[in-house]
């Protein structure tokens, strides 16, 4: 009998191959998006205990100056949070339309391999049922002088 073989087996892979870049490049979308976050809380946190710690009256201008750097900078981060939400929502329609293309392939690799299954049960079955009809026949002949005999 002859082995399963799908015959979109490399279309299969490559898809697997492309869900695999896809999902990855959604993780790395994620893990910026997630850095930035936490930079933008650390920034703002630094800024408040700043802005609250006492200082002496010759540090407000440093102060001042300080902050006014660290709330550029903010903002700088802050309007570069929308363009990696829009990287991350692209990545991740590419990834599931990616899994949706391999699914199918699967299903459609499930159902080969099903049919596969049956021909083979098929086939199998055809068999046992040609050797019980040459058992019964060769049980016939062989009964068959014994039974003139009589």
């Amino acid at each position: 009998m002859r082995r399963f073989q799908f015959r979109l087996e490399r279309v299969l892979r490559y898809r697997e191959t492309r869900e695999g870049i896809a999902y990855r490049a959604l993780q790395d979308a994620l893990q910026q998006r997630m850095q930035l976050q936490a930079q933008i809380r650390a920034l703002t946190e630094q800024m408040r205990q700043i802005a609250s710690a006492a200082a002496h009256p010759n540090e407000w201008t440093q102060r001042e100056h300080a902050l006014e750097a660290m709330a550029t900078r903010l903002q700088r981060l802050q309007d570069t949070l929308p363009l990696l939400q829009e990287q991350e929502a692209h990545a991740r329609e590419v990834y599931l339309q990616a899994r949706r293309e391999r699914e199918a392939l699967t299903q459609l690799r499930i159902r080969a391999y099903e049919h596969y299954q049956q021909e083979i049960q098929r086939l199998v079955q055809n068999e046992i049922d040609e050797a019980a009809i040459h058992a019964y026949q060769r049980r016939l002949s062989e009964d068959a002088p014994a039974s003139a005999g009589d």
